[in-house]
């Protein structure tokens, strides 16, 4: 199997070399690494030269500012590999990732996924990681039901030629939630996808991260993202009233509740109930079986839908200072 890693850049010099490594150190001659830059301002595409000089592997594109939907659209087109994984510039791949990977693929499947590992989280490598193998209905409902490991370009490689013959891209007007929207469409295309229980992504938790850093307008990148999705036949599965519910807990994680905001509290609650009586939310807490997912997850949901704000002001908090302590361990 040849496999293109495809790596948007956007101002990663102090990351990249970490990153390339992170790819090299597998040993696979028929890898290839495309590190495409964004536009960046901090010597990243020369340090990114530099290392396509040291390792064969290593391809380097460059793209005026345009962000990272396009810069992933131009490495789907220039790739050489059957199969592509997309990694970010200041992540790395956990050691066998790639053979683990390649060993969940066969022709009968058009994706591979294996385990996400965050911050210092230990990789825990399993001698023989447990292949499943889901499709159709059942494979969307299996994504749907924990998108923040299975609904993420983190982790997967795809074959390339679904790509090009359906005409899958990054929509550049997406700035939030991009990825799950090109999952979604790339799963509803293809033939199947397998999982492996193996760790192959190691996601670096950083404040400076989009998902992390407070933004004015995440609120609205974040319902743009879901009435593209529940235009689609996707929003009929079981389980996206679960995925629509997780993206509202996202959405008072990193925007209504972000210490960053500057709203006060009371504006803060009045927007949480804002939300909470949107129609899109409103008929997922109605047809959401609570009982399939995790009890923290659970006991939030729980009391958003019986409208305790207060209640879920307190646990988004927690999580929060959870949040914040595992980035300061990385």
């Amino acid at each position: 199997m040849k496999i293109s890693v495809i790596v948007p850049m956007f101002n990663a010099a102090n990351t990249i070399e970490r990153c390339v490594e992170s790819c090299v150190a597998s040993g696979d001659e028929s890898l290839e690494v495309l590190l495409i830059d964004d536009g960046s301002t901090d010597g990243t595409l020369e340090s990114a030269e530099t290392l396509g000089v040291k390792y064969p592997a290593v391809r380097c594109l460059r793209q005026s500012h345009a962000g990272v939907s396009e810069a992933r659209n131009l490495g789907i087109r220039e790739a050489c590999g059957e199969w592509i994984l997309f990694l970010d510039a200041d992540d790395a791949l956990c050691e066998g990732a790639i053979q683990a990977l390649c060993a969940g693929c066969d022709a009968r499947a058009d994706a591979c996924c294996g385990r996400i590992i965050r911050g210092t989280e230990a990789a825990r490598p399993e001698a023989a990681p447990a292949i499943l193998k889901t499709d159709g209905h059942d494979l969307m409902n299996y994504v749907l039901a924990e998108p923040t490991d299975r609904l993420t370009i983190h982790g997967w490689v795809f074959r390339r030629s679904v790509c090009l013959e359906r005409g899958i891209w990054f929509k550049p007007k997406l700035w939030l939630g991009e990825d799950s929207d090109w999952v979604l469409r790339y799963l509803s295309a293809c033939r199947g996808a397998c999982f492996v229980s193996a760790p192959v992504y190691r996601y670096t938790l950083s404040e400076e991260s989009t998902i992390h850093r407070w933004k004015p307008g995440q609120t609205k990148a974040y319902l743009d993202m879901l009435d593209e999705i529940g235009s689609t036949p996707v929003s009929g599965e079981r389980n996206w009233p679960l995925y629509v519910l997780t993206t509202l807990l996202l959405i008072l994680t990193h925007d209504t509740f972000h210490p960053a905001n500057p709203a006060a509290i009371g504006a803060r609650f009045r927007e949480v109930k804002r939300l909470r009586e949107l129609p899109i939310f409103a008929e997922a807490f109605h047809r959401a079986d609570l009982r399939d997912v995790g009890l923290a997850k659970r006991a939030v949901l729980a009391c958003l839908k019986a409208r305790l704000y207060a209640a879920v002001w307190a646990a988004v908090k927690l999580r929060q200072a959870q949040n914040a302590r595992r980035q300061n361990k990385t």
